[in-house]
């Protein structure tokens, strides 16, 4: 998952996105649940490049939780969650 993240295009958001995947995935300990904004979710699935299968499962959940995401724009800290547990992914 962070090469996966490393060669995704430059967007905005970017930093965060590498930054909490690798607090997320650090060795030696289990995986965790990753929560991004909304709006660099959206950024980050449109532009993710699926390298492997692990890299492939984790987009489609990413999608599938920014889809199932409430619809009320209204609150400002709207986000999607994806567990890294279930997704396979492991840090390299």
């Amino acid at each position: 998952m962070k090469e996966a993240v490393d060669l995704t295009p430059h967007f905005d958001g970017r930093p965060e996105v590498r930054d909490t995947l690798r607090a997320s995935l650090r060795p030696g300990r289990a995986p965790r649940a990753v929560t991004f904004d909304l709006e660099i979710a959206e950024r980050f699935a449109a532009r993710l490049v699926s390298l492997d299968l692990p890299t492939a499962l984790a987009k489609v959940r990413l999608l599938n939780a920014i889809r199932n995401a409430p619809d009320a724009p209204a609150a400002p800290t709207e986000t999607a969650t994806v567990d890294a547990a279930e997704t396979g992914t492991r840090a390299a």
